[in-house]
C-alpha cells in the first residue's frame, strides 16, 4: 500500500498552484520548477506521482459527470445529478444485497456459510444504517431541489412585477393601482 503523498503536506496555496499546473498541463519539471519558487521542494517522483494520481481523479470526476448526466437526462432533470444517481446506484446496490437474504429460506443451511446460513446481524445492521443514510439523503436532494425551485418562482414574480410596475407607470397608473397589481402578482403587500 502506497504512503502519503509529500505534496498532500503543502500549504493549500501551494497545493491549489501545483493543481492548476498539472491543470495547464504543465511538465513534472515545470511543477518541480514552480515548487522551489514558491519555497519548497520535493523530488521528481513525487511530484510525478502526484501528477498521475490527479490526473487520473480528474479522470474519474469527468467519467462520473458523464455518467450523472446522462443518469438525469433518463431519469429527471436536476442541476446536480450525482447526488440522484449516487442515491439510485446505493439503492440498487442495497436492494441486491437484501434479496438474497429475504429469499433465503431459513430451515435449509447453505453448505458453504460458517453460520449455518443464517443472516450476519452486522452485515444486515450496516445495510440497515445505509438504508437510512440514502433515504436522508435522497429526502434531503429533494428539499434543495425545491427550496431551488421556490427561489426561481419568487424571481420570477419579482420580475414580472417590476415590469407591471413599469408599464404601469408608463401608461399612467396611480400608486394605488400599481401597488394592487404588485400585490396580486407576489401575493402579498408590496
Amino acid at each position: 500500500m502506497a504512503g502519503r503523498s509529500s505534496l498532500k503536506s503543502l500549504p493549500p496555496s501551494v497545493l491549489d498552484a501545483v493543481h492548476d499546473a498539472i491543470g495547464r498541463g504543465q511538465t513534472i519539471d515545470d511543477i518541480c520548477e514552480l515548487l522551489r519558487d514558491l519555497g519548497t521542494e520535493r523530488s521528481r517522483s513525487a511530484v510525478g506521482r502526484y501528477a498521475k494520481d490527479f490526473a487520473e481523479l480528474a479522470k474519474q470526476q469527468r467519467r462520473l459527470q458523464t455518467i450523472s448526466q446522462a443518469f438525469g437526462k433518463e431519469f429527471g432533470s436536476s442541476d446536480d445529478h450525482q447526488v440522484r444517481m449516487m442515491n439510485q446506484l446505493m439503492t440498487s446496490v442495497m436492494m441486491r444485497a437484501i434479496l438474497p437474504i429475504a429469499s433465503a429460506d431459513e430451515d435449509a443451511p447453505a453448505e458453504d456459510d460458517e453460520d449455518g446460513g443464517k443472516p450476519d446481524i452486522l452485515a444486515l445492521s450496516r445495510l440497515a444504517k445505509a438504508v437510512k443514510d440514502v433515504t436522508s439523503s435522497s429526502k434531503i436532494d429533494i428539499e434543495r431541489e425545491s427550496k431551488i425551485r421556490e427561489e426561481e418562482a419568487r424571481r420570477t414574480r419579482e420580475r414580472a412585477a417590476a415590469e407591471a410596475t413599469e408599464a404601469g407607470r408608463a401608461a399612467g397608473a396611480s400608486e394605488a393601482t400599481l401597488a394592487a397589481i404588485r400585490t396580486r402578482i407576489l401575493g402579498f403587500a408590496a
